[in-house]
């Protein structure tokens, strides 16, 4: 590619891309608030997974940026987990509550509406 067309359509890093964030089992009622840096991207109250779907949310965000950190606090609970990953390798992250005290992610390289 040359240069003018690269700096065009710019770097892979600087191009906006869509983030999806799934929140999916063990939600009953919480209050959930993501932070992605410095930024509130998602707060809601009385959060619940849907039985039919198994999702109670699907956040999507755009994003410029590979590498970043995410946030999680979840009340009742008062659950708090953070984790770091390369939205551009993985642009799709799954969050479940499992059990009383755990908030687990699972990142996926395949984006799906």
């Amino acid at each position: 590619m040359d240069s003018a067309a690269e700096s065009a359509q710019g770097s892979p890093l600087s191009r906006a891309h869509t983030v999806r964030l799934i929140l999916r089992d063990g939600f009953h009622g919480h209050t959930v608030a993501i932070r992605m840096g410095d930024h509130e991207v998602f707060r809601a109250v009385g959060v619940t997974t849907d039985p039919a779907s198994a999702r109670a949310a699907i956040i999507a965000i755009d994003h410029s940026i590979g590498p970043t950190c995410f946030a999680v606090s979840v009340t009742p609970g008062n659950l708090k987990a953070a984790f770091e990953i390369d939205t551009i390798a993985h642009p799709q992250v799954t969050i479940s509550l499992l059990g009383e005290g755990t908030v687990a992610f699972e990142a996926s390289a395949l984006s799906f509406r």
